[in-house]
């Protein structure tokens, strides 16, 4: 069989503002609720896939640059028709804020949150415990707004909601699958496939630099502490004949499986995949595994395309028959 590795990088989530307000407001002023709001929203996958924040909920902290301390601790903005909101609210005076989130952690505790005003970076420790089952796509992003004065009048944030770009943490490996000819399509069916050797735990420990500055802000995570590899079937696959696709694009196997790499170049984040499948009645078991310790590495925010082509070899009997062998001559004498 054919196998192929397409390298896919995941493009970045983009989270942007669509908000059509437009009041001003003169003396008294009114707080204005502070929320998130992505472009659209899609059904909720294992993987997100795309552009497209999916999240039902968030996690968000906020820090207050103009007056050098923490604004609002680690709080849950929640999906509220097309923004995501915390009931956390916009000063009353101008100010500039930095944002700080993350979404879709497989946790058993309360991450860890250091803020230090005489440092110019900050770290935010999340504990992902065993991720095989839940497979949350692990994702976090900064962003900022400000509220502005001008004569008696304020704008938060321009009346826009705060736009950030999540960022994936975990690398996605998939698999599809597709009948080599017309002849091959429909005599396989694929039971299963089993990634061997990854790891699904972990700490990923975001670094926010200059998070009290109001220009240069960058975040960045990276794994530590991994736990101990485990072979994972690929949910979401219900046994199929594997059909051929003309086009040579085949079909998907499942929703493939998020994994922690290790952000080391040198150590391999998996070791082998299985493919389980059935010919004539008969089951049977593939283990396919990369020649070089380079394609078992995988990076963060990257999705690994794993292409399989089921090639089968018709049987040919060529037949022959061995020759008669002679047994000598026997004298049978006739009176």
């Amino acid at each position: 069989m054919k196998k192929y590795l397409y390298l896919i990088p995941v493009a970045a989530l983009a989270m942007t503002a669509c908000t059509n307000e437009s009041d001003e407001f003169v003396g008294s002023q009114e707080s204005r609720e502070i929320s998130f709001s992505p472009v659209a929203q899609n059904p909720v996958r294992a993987a997100v896939d795309g552009t497209t924040f999916t999240p039902n909920t968030m996690v968000v902290t906020a820090y207050d640059v103009t007056n050098t301390r923490e604004f609002f601790e680690p709080t849950t903005f929640t999906k509220a028709s097309t923004t995501w909101k915390g009931d956390k609210y916009w000063p009353l005076s101008a100010t500039y804020i930095n944002f700080w989130a993350y979404s879709e952690l497989q946790a058993s505790a309360t991450p860890t949150l250091t803020w230090d005003a005489t440092a110019t970076t900050a770290t935010w420790a999340l504990v992902m415990t065993d991720n095989k089952t839940a497979q949350k796509d692990l994702m976090y992003a900064i962003g900022n707004g400000q509220v502005t004065k001008t004569g008696n009048t304020l704008s938060f944030n321009g009346d826009d909601p705060v736009d950030m770009t999540f960022k994936h943490a975990q690398a996605w490996i998939r698999f599809m699958v597709d009948a080599y000819d017309a002849t091959t399509g429909g005599k396989i069916t694929l039971n299963s496939i089993t990634l061997n050797g990854a790891k699904y735990n972990g700490t990923y420990t975001i670094t926010f630099t200059n998070f009290n500055d109001d220009e240069s802000q960058a975040v960045a995570g990276a794994w530590s502490s991994l736990g101990s590899t485990a072979d994972v079937e690929v949910p979401n696959w219900t046994p199929a004949t594997v059909a051929y696709d003309s086009e040579g694009d085949g079909v998907y196997v499942g929703d493939g499986l998020l994994i922690v790499p290790d952000d080391d170049d040198e150590t391999a984040d998996f070791t082998s995949f299985t493919i389980a499948y059935a010919l004539d009645g008969n089951n049977y078991t593939y283990t396919y595994t990369p020649a070089t310790a380079a394609d078992k590495n995988v990076d963060q925010a990257k999705k690994y395309t794993f292409k399989i082509n089921f090639h089968l070899h018709e049987i040919e009997i060529a037949p022959t028959v061995t020759d008669w062998v002679e047994g000598g001559p026997t004298a049978v004498p006739v009176f």
